[in-house]
């Protein structure tokens, strides 16, 4: 008889766990003001609390690979939120989506990491790439709140569009800063800018001719058995991904997110086809479970690291870094809101509101400070704040926005 490795049959017995804890999880959630993924952060803090302060030796340490998040769990994620995107309705809310998700971003970087370099005494540069790391907002916890609660289509795709978005220029915001913080090399504005916007617009070309290639290989096969289409998108979700990053240096977030917007609109498997279509239907649920199952792992894992973590900053600087972050979303969304408005893109109040509390961060931030090198000095104070930035937005702003949801007048957000 063959006999398994005592290292994998734990692995396996602690993933059957892990999912029965989600499960229960996600169906008590269902009564609670909170959203499940709070609810599986909060445990995690609890999990990794109890290693490190209870001496709970038994339980095995769940780290936060920012590798595994940034390559196995990413590609997966962005691929299963772009799929419902619209290109009809984005093109109609593209200004307000490509402002906050790339301006936004950018002015969220200068916004967080110049005061948080006075605050921890740091070089200006060295607190920018901080606020590059926590500058990108998480749509997940939101999107659930939306569930139980009906908003215009138009402004929650403002909001998952701008979370999608935002990944990617985060992401590569983040990576010019960090090859200037280690290469000392002088930042160059002409420099920077090209980069940046090679890494976006390469990106639309390169996840737009992928996916449309994608979608002209299942035409060709003429096959409309189910196993197809989704094993299709897995292998384009993740070369997609290697492609961009590895091979054409520039945006493995925008790249998968417009593959996956250009295959799901040419196969009919978009979110308004998943109810008249049976392929499209399982299709929808397979992407819908990948979709849940590596968001519960992600924020399990990341509460497991946040509550295993020995915090070496003091509350002062903790609480500072968290009034920053909620200010400079202030500054990003209403004076955003304004310029907007001079082009003909003006939000309503509630609107900007709702754009204001939802702006939550979540793992991307943590896979980004993890990515840091063990030798930078001020990887540990990083690592603290951004881990007490991420559970404060998905413990705390939930609640506060889901509040605001149910004493706001409904009617008030149905146009412009």
């Amino acid at each position: 008889m063959f006999e398994s490795s005592p290292d994998i049959t734990g692995i396996v017995i602690q993933i059957c766990l892990l999912l029965l804890l989600f499960t229960a999880i996600r169906e008590y959630a269902k009564k609670s003001r909170l959203p499940a993924e709070a609810w599986i952060l909060i445990s995690g803090i609890a999990y990794g609390m109890a290693g490190r302060y209870a001496e709970v030796t038994w339980l095995p340490a769940i780290p936060l690979n920012p590798e595994v998040v940034f390559i196995f769990l990413l590609p997966l994620l962005i691929f299963s939120s772009g799929r419902l995107i619209r290109i009809d309705i984005l093109k109609m809310e593209a200004v307000p989506i490509a402002f906050y998700a790339v301006i936004g971003v950018i002015a969220t970087a200068f916004l967080i990491g110049l005061p948080m370099a006075y605050v921890l005494n740091i070089p200006i540069l060295h607190g920018l790439l901080l606020g590059s790391a926590v500058a990108a907002t998480d749509p997940v916890a939101v999107g659930s709140i939306f569930q139980r609660i009906k908003i215009p289509e138009k402004l929650g795709l403002i909001v998952e569009g701008e979370s999608l978005f935002n990944d990617g220029t985060t992401v590569v915001l983040f990576h010019l800063i960090f090859g200037l913080v280690l290469s000392g090399a002088v930042f160059s504005l002409a420099n920077t800018g090209l980069n940046f916007a090679w890494s976006i617009a390469g990106a639309f070309i390169l996840g737009w001719g992928l996916g449309w290639i994608a979608a002209k290989l299942l035409e060709i096969w003429h096959e409309h058995h189910i196993f197809f289409p989704i094993t299709i998108t897995i292998i384009l979700a993740f070369s997609t991904f290697i492609l961009a990053e590895d091979i054409f240096h520039v945006s493995g977030v925008v790249a998968v997110l417009l593959a996956a917007i250009i295959f799901a609109k040419k196969q009919h498997l978009r979110a308004e086809d998943e109810r008249k279509v049976e392929n499209a239907r399982l299709f929808g649920s397979f992407w819908n479970y990948i979709s849940i199952i590596a968001n519960s792992f992600l924020f399990f894992a990341l509460g497991a690291e946040t509550g295993a973590h020995s915090f070496s900053v003091t509350l002062l600087s903790v609480v500072a870094a968290i009034l920053i972050m909620l200010a400079s979303r202030c500054l990003v969304i209403y004076p955003g809101a304004l310029i907007l408005r001079l082009f003909g893109h003006g939000l309503p109040m509630t609107w900007q509101n709702i754009l204001n509390i939802g702006g939550l961060r979540g793992a991307l931030s943590a896979a980004l400070i993890l990515m840091i090198p063990h030798n930078y000095p001020y990887r540990e104070p990083f690592l603290c704040l951004a881990f007490a930035m991420i559970s404060f937005s998905l413990i705390i702003q939930p609640l506060l926005l889901q509040n605001y949801l149910n004493r706001v007048d409904l009617t008030e957000k149905k146009g412009l």
